[in-house]
């Protein structure tokens, strides 16, 4: 729902830009297991760079702040 859909969007703050993340979870259609995806999409210099962190729900949400502060320690060329 639109309700469900902008609980999972939040803005997230990479380096003088801002990102937008979002974070869902889901079933693995092969194997009906859990699974999660945080993706983020940061709009820089003309272009939009795109993140990506997807597999077992319970790994991913260990990992969360990890790949949070990864996509945020990203240089961007000709950043100011």
């Amino acid at each position: 729902t639109e309700t469900q859909m902008l609980k999972a969007i939040q803005e997230l703050e990479v380096q003088s830009a801002k990102g937008t993340l979002l974070d869902v979870d889901g079933t693995d259609a092969k194997s009906g297991q859990p699974v999660r995806l945080i993706g983020v999409a940061v709009p820089h210099d003309g272009q939009t760079w795109f993140f990506k962190m997807t597999g077992d729900a319970k790994v991913v949400a260990r990992e969360k702040d990890a790949f949070i502060k990864f996509v945020q320690s990203t240089n961007f060329p000709n950043a100011p």
